[in-house]
């Protein structure tokens, strides 16, 4: 039999299920591959209302880790933290005397919240939000398609102001 550490994260169906399964299966491929050793662990890591929904999963209705897992997130999907999409950034602005390194902080801080970022609109939008400056008019001669060129180019720019 392998030895497996049991995970110490418990899941109690108060907080967002995929977080929860992204870390029980990063703990548990230090230790196994085998599914039905996943499905035999992840029980074990559930409390109240999640360990009660476990229980009355019908006998031999589960064949395999990813199966458990869908019906799982299933159950809990109201728990799920609303996912943000790049189109949320287009309120962002530098605010009156906001220095340029606080706005990029700012927005940089934003747009890592945000899965799938579209770069060609997060660079649009950084520009768009962002004041009258020197490096604003070097922005706009140029053509960058990557938040992180942008903002690569930008500490640069900070750095020798």
């Amino acid at each position: 039999m392998e030895k497996i550490k049991i995970p110490t994260g418990k899941y109690d169906g108060t907080t967002d299920p995929e977080d929860y399964c992204t870390t029980f299966e990063q703990h548990m491929m230090l230790y196994t591959d085998s599914d039905a050793m996943w499905c035999k662990v992840f029980p074990s890591t559930l409390l109240g209302v999640a360990a009660s929904w476990y229980k009355g999963i019908e006998a031999q209705s589960i064949y395999s880790f990813r199966q458990l897992q869908a019906a799982f997130l299933s159950r809990f999907v109201s728990k799920q933290k609303r996912k943000k999409s790049s189109g949320e950034l287009m309120s962002f602005a530098q605010r009156d005397r906001d220095p340029l390194r606080d706005y990029l902080t700012r927005f940089n801080n934003e747009s890592i919240t945000i899965p799938n970022l579209q770069q060609e609109v997060a660079v649009l939008v950084l520009m768009r939000g962002m004041q009258e400056c020197e490096f604003k008019k070097y922005l706009s001669r140029k053509s960058y398609t990557n938040l992180g060129d942008v903002l690569h180019k930008a500490n640069e720019y900070i750095r020798g102001d």
